[in-house]
């Protein structure tokens, strides 16, 4: 003897073809499939800032005297903002320092360059110190030269923070150049002795 079938079933017929033959045929799948989606959850949390203002630039001429600034720390081997820093001096409330970029030679005498000023705060004896790069990039009417550097706050010698006047000199040649823009990064490196 045979059982009809009961509604029970006819309807789960029906919500199986209204499920998968109608989107299909609406969208022209051949197939649906069910993808299990993961739970895993990532939080990216960016580097802190680090303690620098950027500052004023000016196009400078060093006339007769060729200054004897020190490179802005070690150039890396591989692309990028990396090397190792240079820690900047330690001082009680407020001093100037000089750089040229990590990679680039002695910039000669009767050579132009381009100055960009930091303002970096030491933190105090305290600490802790903070790594940090910077890139300088000079658009000029034939290209653009970088410079790059990479430093240390180090920390200052009182109990409370000090500011020091960071001045940073990308070589730009001995022909008086014609700047169209200058562009200035500063990022936080993973250490305060290298980068990134």
């Amino acid at each position: 003897m045979r059982r009809t079938r009961g509604l029970g079933q006819w309807l789960g017929l029906a919500l199986v073809f209204v499920l998968f033959a109608v989107p299909a045929t609406v969208s022209g799948a051949t197939s649906v499939r069910v993808v299990a989606s993961h739970s895993a959850a990532f939080r990216v949390v960016p580097a802190a800032a680090p303690p620098v203002v950027i500052g004023a630039h000016a196009l400078v001429h060093f006339g007769f005297a060729a200054p004897g600034y020190p490179a802005a720390g070690v150039q890396g081997n591989t692309p990028g903002l990396q090397g190792t820093t240079v820690v900047l001096p330690a001082c009680a409330a407020a001093c100037t320092d000089r750089y040229r970029p990590a990679s680039s030679a002695a910039i000669p005498a009767r050579d132009y360059a381009e100055r960009v000023i930091f303002t970096v705060t030491q933190p105090p004896r305290a600490g802790p110190a903070v790594g940090f790069d910077v890139e300088v990039g000079v658009h000029l009417a034939t290209g653009w030269v970088f410079g790059a550097g990479y430093f240390s706050t180090g920390v200052a010698t009182g109990a409370a923070a000090a500011t020091i006047t960071l001045r940073f000199y990308v070589d730009l040649g001995a022909a008086l150049p014609t700047v169209t823009a200058v562009e200035t990064v500063v990022n936080s490196c993973s250490s305060t002795t290298g980068c990134p």
